[in-house]
């Protein structure tokens, strides 16, 4: 299942993004909602289930202007800083290897980046210019950090509110038919 939306800063479109998740194939919609822990849609609810669950999640980002290695994880970083007020040493290594993942480099329109959340504590993060990644840029290792991610997309005050408000109703739509 994918989704898209865009992010826009000061009227600005920044970036497309699609959040993908994993709906195996052949499962009904009973088993999936059985196996992300879903019981009625409360799209806050789903969206911390669909996290905590044992799927493969992955938000694609495509810049859709030039920008700066810096500006995006600043834009990320602000996202983050809401959720995680005091880092502990394994947060602070994590954010780190996060911010150290962009600075420097100059994105440019078209880059494709992949937060790829594995497990709730293993996220890899891929950028290719011009077509998908092929390969790891990072791995991060912290279940707060990954989280903080996720949820600066999907909570209910996200960087992309047209994404979040197109995977919810697609989740609604799948889960209570």
């Amino acid at each position: 299942m994918s989704l898209l939306g865009y992010r826009d800063k000061f009227f600005v479109k920044v970036y497309a993004a699609a959040f993908y998740v994993d709906y195996s194939l052949g499962i009904d919609t009973e088993q999936w909602k059985e196996k992300i822990g879903i019981e009625s849609f409360d799209s806050n609810s789903v969206f911390d289930s669909i996290f905590k669950a044992p799927v493969v999640k992955s938000l694609s980002i495509i810049l859709v202007r030039d920008v700066d290695g810096k500006t995006f994880v600043n834009a990320l970083n602000d996202v983050i800083a809401h959720k995680i007020k005091k880092p502990n040493a394994e947060e602070e290594s994590s954010l780190s290897t996060f911010q150290n993942t962009f600075l420097g480099r100059n994105l440019k329109q078209g880059t494709s980046i992949y937060l790829t959340w594995l497990e709730p504590s293993r996220m890899l993060i891929s950028i290719s210019e011009n077509q998908d990644p092929s390969q790891v840029d990072a791995e991060i290792k912290s279940a707060t950090v990954n989280y903080a991610l996720y949820d600066g997309f999907f909570s209910n005050s996200p960087v992309s509110p047209s994404l979040r408000s197109s995977t919810a109703q697609l989740l609604e739509a799948l889960l209570t038919k």
